[in-house]
């Protein structure tokens, strides 16, 4: 037997992203003549507004505004739902959202102040969205974001 373990919550969370990822569209199903390099979506490549990401269609990404970019979804159902993109902060006494990656911080925009709980499907694609950041974040302009205590207005939505 092993000594390396992985948690049941680990397992399931790769499986979950696994599926996303792969239901992404390649860089060339997704642009045909390049792909993004600049802003959201040089955060995003290749996902774009009409792709599905796992279970999830994206409905529309927002370039960042007040130190977020935005990413609107629909679930299966067709509910609406708001991811914002932050600079991920290090302080130990920082909100967290439901998913973050080396440099960003994702927080489902529910119009809550951290005591509203996150609707577990949406959760879901906020870490899938992540797993997405995490391979283009080394490489994106981080400079436009903010961590959420330095946002002057976090609780803005747009949807």
């Amino acid at each position: 037997m092993s000594d390396q373990s992985v948690s049941r919550r680990a397992l399931l969370g790769y499986a979950g992203a696994g599926v996303a990822a792969a239901s992404v569209p390649r860089a060339a199903e997704a642009s045909p003549a390049r792909v993004p390099t600049r802003g959201i979506a040089q955060l995003l490549a290749p996902l774009v507004p009409g792709a599905a990401l796992g279970r999830w269609q994206v409905e529309a990404s927002i370039e960042p505004v007040g130190g977020a970019a935005s990413v609107v979804l629909a679930d299966q159902r067709g509910q609406r739902f708001q991811l914002d993109i932050c600079a991920r902060d290090p302080s130990p006494l920082a909100s967290r959202g439901p998913a973050s990656t080396e440099h960003f911080e994702i927080f489902l925009a529910n119009q809550g102040d951290g005591a509203t709980g996150t609707h577990e499907d949406h959760g879901l694609a906020a870490m899938a969205l992540a797993e997405l950041i995490r391979a283009n974040e080394a490489h994106a302009d981080k400079s436009p974001y903010l961590t959420l205590a330095e946002r002057s207005d976090p609780r803005r939505h747009l949807r």
